[in-house]
């Protein structure tokens, strides 16, 4: 098992550590990937890297953090009232490798003399992150934000006609615009109106062929919060569709994802993972383990899972995997989804119990995430000319 370090970067300090098995870094390094895991509870996006022996892992803090994507080329995230989108910069990185950023960072003499002791800390700040920087094979910097108000986003995806996100507070999947708050698109049959009172708990969405295919839901009731107020085993995965409820009767179910003509999905509250067949529509237990799983995401043949520590809810029944297990865990699993062997995993202690939404950001084991307080960003600059 290894041991890993973390690097905290913002200014509240917090306890953490993770372990892992020894292959879980290896993978990581193999694949050339990182992941970038959300975790709302500690208000946290986690980075978690590896040079093929250790994973470190980074945090940037975000308020709420929830649903994740990436690719290539971006990152984008959302949060509690707001959709922020990151893009990769190999033209800065490069030239904050290559010192060319020097003259535009440095302070003069005079600044420095106006308020030293204030302009020395910024000057440092600004070093640190340099430094961060030229350690990392890839950028991603903050070039567009998109505020939606609290409409509780869960599971975001890009696809043909745009971002789609889960709405929960609306019980809706919406797209996004810089013209409304969203743009409602989808909502369960049993759904009457669009109001503002989280009736089905709507949290998961899979996308298929660049649109949503499949979503879950909580209950199937269609008054304010029924779903932290009734039973808690009449959770659903639909087909958007035909409006076909695919498999009911599941304990807080999340995640839904399709992967190789199935539907994996997890039912959090027994803490495993359901495997369904498109064509045949069987489901199989797929994988079981004591955490409350929520988070999939698949790269190269291999399956990514997200687990959670039991934490007190907002049920007012107790889900049955809080009497399973002795103890849970928060962490990570990469799984075969041809067999659900487990192949790693990573474990977290300390103060991040609940992880809500994993991805897989490709072609790099070193990312940097800046966000717009980093003073760093006012001196990046990344632009193109036309009819000068």
């Amino acid at each position: 098992m290894n041991d890993n370090k973390s690097e905290e970067l913002n200014d509240v300090e917090f306890d953490f550590s993770s372990i892992s098995t020894d292959n879980f870094p290896k993978i990581l390094k193999a694949l050339n990937v990182s992941l970038a895991v959300t975790s709302y509870q500690s208000a946290r996006l986690i980075l978690i890297q590896s040079d093929g022996q250790t994973i470190t892992t980074r945090f940037k803090a975000f308020p709420r953090p929830m649903g994740i994507y990436a690719d290539e080329d971006r990152i984008t995230l959302g949060t509690l009232n707001q959709v922020l989108e990151f893009k990769k910069s190999n033209i800065l990185l490069h030239k904050i490798k290559n010192q060319e950023l020097d003259d535009t960072t440095r302070m003069s003499k005079k600044v420095l003399e106006k308020d030293q002791e204030q302009q020395q800390a910024l000057q440092k700040e600004r070093e640190i992150a340099l430094n961060d920087v030229k350690i990392s094979d890839s950028l991603y910097l903050q070039r567009a934000s998109l505020t939606t108000g609290m409409i509780n986003i869960h599971d975001i995806a890009w696809g043909d006609e745009g971002l789609w996100v889960v709405n929960s507070t609306f019980s809706c999947l919406s797209t996004l615009t810089a013209e409304h708050s969203f743009v409602a698109r989808w909502k369960p049959k049993f759904i009457s109106e669009l109001v503002p009172e989280d009736r089905c708990h709507l949290n998961g969405m899979a996308m298929q062929d660049g649109k949503p295919k499949y979503v879950t839901t909580f209950n199937m009731e269609d008054s304010r919060d029924s779903w932290s107020e009734g039973r808690i085993d009449y959770g659903t995965l639909i087909d958007i569709d035909t409006d076909e409820i695919l498999i009911e009767g599941m304990i807080m179910p999340h995640s839904p994802k399709v992967h190789n003509g199935f539907v994996y999905v997890c039912e959090s509250g027994l803490g495993n993972v359901w495997k369904y067949n498109i064509k045949t529509k069987e489901k199989t237990e797929f994988f079981k383990v004591p955490g409350f799983t929520r988070g999939i995401n698949f790269h190269d043949g291999l399956m990514f899972l997200c687990t959670s520590k039991i934490r007190s809810s907002e049920l007012k029944n107790p889900t049955p995997l809080s009497e399973m297990y002795e103890e849970t865990f928060a962490g990570i699993w990469i799984i075969n989804p041809d067999t659900g062997e487990e192949i790693a995993h990573i474990k977290f202690e300390g103060d991040i119990t609940q992880l809500y939404d994993i991805a897989i950001i490709p072609n790099s084991t070193s990312p940097e995430l800046l966000q717009t307080s980093s003073s760093l960003t006012r001196h990046l600059f990344d632009f193109t000319e036309h009819a000068l």
